[in-house]
């Protein structure tokens, strides 16, 4: 781990006085004096060639740390180049799904984004227009099922007139053959010709009273006693029981000549097929009235279903419209499709877009592909679902862990080489795509080796190195390499078991043991 600069170089300055100081050269001694330099400076710096001495508490400000060597299963494997790239889950374009006018931008470049977040609104008289067809074909199936509401209770209504009916026509046909019929419009008529004649009779005492008002009123007006208009009001109520008198005998003439009819008809038995046919009739219209009432239901009933497919064809066009994004009458909100970055931002507010315009593109780099090209001689060691250690260029100190997820099935002509795709998950956006990286790729069966971390080597030129502590010195060790294996690498030479080697601040060693011999050569 690399420290920041600032402790780096208060780490050097303390390390810088660890030592002793100089030796003082004797020129009257008489050896040489570049000899007795070299030889102070190495019995003052208090330590062997590669040797760096730190106390506790200089080691714990270093941020030293150590891991004793021990076996573990390594497994061999083969380093091929490959290259960072985002999955097909991991990068969404946003495209406006309906052409339109931005109102609204919620977003920003480099912001994050939460999967369905609004990122901006477009308002569009395409959508509006839809959103109106919508209300037209919802207006209609209102209308349809008002019709059909109304058709149904014609249904029952004509089916209650049917019942009534029908009821009739069984009691007409019980009441025939009781000879009802016969007698009970002869009755009625008897009793129309009854009371005919008794308002002949009540109109004519009637009548017969004025005409004796009118004779007094005559001798009483020619003595002068009443006026000439009493006279006359009393001569017009007796016009009026004239015309009184005149309509009561018509009517009794009427009502005689129906008695005799009467008497005629139920006489030669023509009343009760006359009822009959009657009811008979209204069971016809009713049943009649009842298909039709039917006819209309079944009518209204294709109008409602109809009504609702063109609802639904609408609502269907609105939904493309919107690319299944909320929207309100003429305007949609713009969607993050998933979680992720914004890493390109091409809109402005107010700006007129189309359904093919790249207004954002979202970048998710939790999980990304790492593409290995794998040499055609390998290609048969590699597995589907084996695990794979990747180092990044830019990240030499970090180990990423992934899966074989698919491997090619064709050999570019070109590099000879077959494409290994590794999905590595949980790398929290540290892996950019066209980063380069190096896929260290299992193979065989593997076997228990004495290995070390890959974060405690020092690399100078071809050769490793590795830190041994003993105490508070730590000793430089030149180290031979074998596989690599989930961030290990087993060691040929160089270590024995159980010593204790430094996992962290290799680096602030090997800098400060490059000052000492820096130091000894100014000597």
């Amino acid at each position: 781990m690399r420290l920041p600069l600032s402790i780096l170089l208060g780490m050097s300055l303390l390390l810088a006085g660890c030592g002793s100081k100089p030796a003082v050269v004797d020129d009257h001694a008489g050896h040489d004096h570049e000899a007795e330099a070299k030889e102070g400076v190495a019995k003052e710096a208090g330590h062997k060639e590669g040797e760096v001495h730190l106390d506790a508490e200089q080691a714990k400000i270093a941020g030293i740390q150590a891991q004793d060597v021990g076996y573990r299963f390594m497994q061999s494997s083969i380093g091929v180049p490959g290259i960072v790239n985002s999955t097909t889950k991991g990068r969404a374009v946003v495209t406006p799904p309906v052409a339109g006018r931005v109102v609204t931008i919620n977003a920003a470049l480099g912001s994050k984004v939460r999967q369905g977040q609004v990122l901006a609104v477009i308002e569009s008289p395409e959508l509006a227009q839809t959103w109106s067809g919508i209300a037209d074909a919802e207006r209609s199936r209102d209308a349809a099922a008002a019709s059909l509401r109304e058709a149904k209770s014609e249904v029952n209504l004509s089916i209650a007139k049917l019942s009534a009916a029908k009821t009739n026509q069984t009691r007409q046909r019980d009441l025939a053959k009781a000879g009802a019929f016969s007698q009970a419009p002869v009755q009625q008529a008897q009793s129309d010709l009854n009371d005919a004649q008794s308002d002949l009779l009540s109109i004519q005492k009637e009548q017969a009273s004025h005409a004796e008002v009118v004779r007094r009123l005559e001798n009483l007006y020619r003595d002068g006693i009443v006026s000439k208009a009493d006279l006359d009001a009393a001569k017009l109520e007796l016009q009026q029981d004239q015309i009184k008198l005149d309509r009561a005998k018509a009517r009794v003439d009427s009502a005689k000549a129906t008695y005799e009819r009467e008497k005629n008809i139920a006489s030669r038995g023509l009343l009760n097929a006359k009822e009959l046919q009657a009811a008979d009739a209204d069971v016809k219209s009713a049943q009649l009235e009842l298909d039709r009432a039917r006819i209309r239901v079944r009518s209204a009933e294709a109008t409602v279903e109809s009504a609702n497919l063109a609802i639904s064809n609408a609502r269907s066009v609105y939904k493309a419209n919107t690319a299944g994004g909320s929207a309100s009458v003429g305007r949609v909100n713009l969607v993050a499709p998933i979680a992720g970055t914004i890493t390109h931002l091409d809109i402005t507010k107010g700006q007129a877009v189309d359904r093919t315009q790249v207004l954002m593109e979202i970048e998710n780099l939790s999980s990304v592909w790492v593409t290995a090209n794998v040499p055609e001689q390998d290609a048969a060691k590699v597995r589907k679902g084996a695990s794979v250690s990747i180092t990044i260029s830019a990240m030499k100190e970090r180990e990423f862990t992934g899966v074989v997820q698919i491997v090619g099935d064709r050999v570019d002509p070109k590099t000879r080489s077959i494409p290994v795709q590794c999905l590595v998950t949980g790398s929290l956006g540290e892996l950019k795509p066209d980063m380069f990286a190096t896929v260290n790729l299992p193979y065989g069966p593997g076997t228990q080796s004495l290995a070390i971390l890959q974060i405690s080597l020092v690399r100078e030129g071809t050769e490793n190195f590795v830190f041994v502590k003993s105490g508070d010195h730590y000793q430089k060790t030149l180290v031979t390499l074998g596989t690599q294996s989930e961030g290990f690498v087993s060691i040929k030479s160089g270590l024995k078991e159980g010593e204790s080697v430094v996992t962290k601040g290799a680096f602030i060693l090997n800098s400060q043991l490059k000052k000492d011999e820096l130091k000894g050569h100014e000597h």
